[in-house]
């Protein structure tokens, strides 16, 4: 029964050790702004606070963090139940797409409300 028990606990806990691991590599990139952003190179791992301040399309959104505006790609799925409005601060985390016509967009891979 003891063998049983801590098998479990460890069996838990090394679960619980991968599912923090993961949260945390959004936190782990680069806190950047706007006007930064604009010049870091493609398919740079960035996170952004700020403002979505208009939805354009489906999962396109313009977003202002107060140095500049960028465009947003936000699949549904990243928005977890969250309910924001254009006064809502949240923290945007994913991966710099560089295009040459379009300009600096995000492709968001995580959200959050910013505190």
């Amino acid at each position: 029964m003891n063998k049983i028990l801590i098998a479990a606990i460890f069996g838990l806990s090394a679960l619980t050790g991968t599912v923090q691991a993961g949260s945390d590599h959004y936190y782990r990139q680069p806190w950047v702004s706007v006007a930064q952003a604009h010049y870091m190179e493609d398919d740079s791992e960035i996170c952004l606070t700020g403002y979505l301040v208009e939805q354009l399309d489906d999962e396109e959104y313009l977003f202002q963090d107060g140095t500049g505006v960028m465009m947003m790609d936000i699949v549904d799925d990243e928005w977890r139940h969250i309910q924001a409005t254009s006064h809502t601060r949240l923290t945007l985390c994913g991966e710099l797409d560089q295009d040459d016509d379009d300009g600096a967009e995000l492709d968001v891979e995580h959200m959050d409300l910013a505190y």
